[in-house]
């Protein structure tokens, strides 16, 4: 078997590309990828070359296989009991005992049977570092288990992970797999319980960060500028996007990432909660393989039991999340048919130079413009989903936002519903005298070209002062 044959075998048994470089590195390693290997010093002492050894085990004529604890084999298998388990496996199968592809569903099943925790690191490894130090440490576990040892194994790791990784990327349209982003959780015991909350409510960070965490995530990766979710937090309330006994208001993110001189935006309006085949997955997943990352905002289900926000880097088969409240493995990387029906909408992260090793970020401007990662991903004018229903022609006119914090647009009259962006004091708006009447209170319905893109939306008359004519 070739290298990538190996990793593809190791891949469809469930391993991530990063747990089955990981245990390619082993393998060469010990035996160089070669099945009938036999160790150095086994050769002296039993003056046997790897051929006649393979031989003679399977003609029957060396019956010391078992007990001569003779490394054999792509993993250099010594002690008594493995060599054993290994000559059996091979009498079973009908094969030579330096066949290749048994070797592999010996070592799979050895795994499985005797080493489950290495076989949970490998089908849930991130990084090759980590499935290499595991694979070596607790399954192979060589004499020199050196910090130097690990770093070497793990370096022949990511060359598989460079080849192979790029190769399949490039074939779903990208260069090669996006970096891991830096990993916060906003239940961490240093900012867990310190406030995230508006006049009414008494909401948290742990209990209510999750957007602004996975935004610190993604701007402390990109910018390379530490960047916490406490940081992310206080800007959010500075700002005006924490929601009144919810988490954020959905049009945080824009504003937040173009502080740093990031691009972002929503994707689209499109609602995806069980809807698995949507089209809009294809195109979240595009943006992935171009170097972006994805922000998801998550429906009920195995992620929340509401509405939760994750950071999305990499899809292969399975999504690599970064979960603000979680570090279980199914939350990290996660099966992507349950992923896809449970996701509600998407925010792109324009990271493309980042992950190809250019420069991270541009530099931030007064009023940032956004363009965007690719032509389907977005578009230049935002309009509310919900219709006016009424016309006074002497509401039309220019406004100007009086709202110290800010004032949102809203997909829809009224102040429970979704939040399109959040317009800055001070800012002018027009108004073509339609607006709808919710409680008591006309809801404008007004447009504005702001940060690059054209705004049509619902806002309450309350925070509009309109200009003398």
């Amino acid at each position: 078997m070739t290298a990538k044959e190996m990793y593809d075998y190791l891949v469809k048994a469930g391993m991530t590309p990063a747990g089955a470089c990981g245990v390619l590195a082993n393998i060469r390693a010990e035996s160089g990828l070669i099945a009938n290997n036999l160790q150095n010093t086994g050769e002296k002492k039993l003056g046997y070359t790897d051929a006649t050894y393979t031989a003679a085990v399977d003609n029957g004529t060396y019956t010391g296989f078992d007990t001569d604890r003779a490394g054999y084999g792509l993993c250099q298998w010594t002690h008594p009991a493995r060599k054993k388990n290994l000559r059996l496996f091979a009498k079973d199968a009908g094969k030579s005992i330096g066949d290749a592809e048994m070797q592999m569903g010996f070592l799979l099943k050895e795994l499985r049977d005797s080493f489950p925790a290495v076989l949970a690191v490998l089908k849930t490894a991130e990084t090759v570092r980590e499935a290499s130090d595991a694979m070596m440490l607790k399954f192979e576990q060589p004499a020199d288990q050196s910090k130097q040892n690990c770093e070497r194994r793990a370096k022949l790791g990511q060359e598989y992970f460079d080849t192979f990784a790029a190769k399949q990327a490039a074939v779903t349209g990208g260069t090669k797999m996006n970096r891991k982003p830096v990993s916060y959780l906003q239940t961490d015991p240093r900012w867990k319980n310190k406030p995230y909350r508006v006049k009414g409510e008494s909401a948290t960070i742990g209990s209510a960060g999750c957007g602004p965490t996975a935004a610190a995530m993604l701007i402390e990766t990109i910018t390379g500028k530490t960047f916490t979710p406490e940081d992310a937090c206080a800007w959010a309330l500075a700002h005006g996007y924490k929601a009144l006994n919810a988490g954020t208001y959905y049009a945080y993110f824009k504003p937040q990432f173009a502080a740093h001189g990031i691009n972002c935006d929503q994707m689209n309006w499109v609602n995806t909660y069980d809807k698995p085949n949507s089209e809009n997955h294809k195109k979240a997943f595009d943006l992935l393989k171009q170097g972006c990352y994805l922000i998801a905002l998550m429906g009920k289900g195995l992620w929340t039991g509401s509405g939760h926000f994750v950071v999305v880097w990499w899809e292969d088969g399975k999504v690599h999340i970064n979960d603000p409240a979680s570090t279980k493995p199914a939350r990290l990387i996660g099966d992507l048919t349950t992923f896809k029906s449970q996701v509600k909408y998407y925010w792109w992260i324009d990271a493309r130079k980042f992950n190809e090793g250019g420069a991270a970020v541009t530099q931030p401007a007064t009023r940032p413009t956004v363009t965007t990662p690719a032509p389907s991903a977005t578009v230049p004018e935002r309009k509310a989903t919900g219709a006016a229903k009424a016309f006074d022609k002497a509401l039309a006119g220019t406004y100007t936002v009086t709202a110290g914090s800010g004032l949102h647009i809203r997909n829809v009259a009224g102040s429970k519903t979704g939040s399109m962006i959040v317009l800055p004091c001070g800012t002018k708006v027009e108004s073509y005298g339609y607006y709808t009447e919710v409680n008591g209170v006309k809801w404008l319905y007004i447009q504005v070209t702001y940060q690059g893109v054209k705004y049509t939306g619902f806002s309450s008359e309350a925070y509009l002062e309109k200009a003398k004519s």
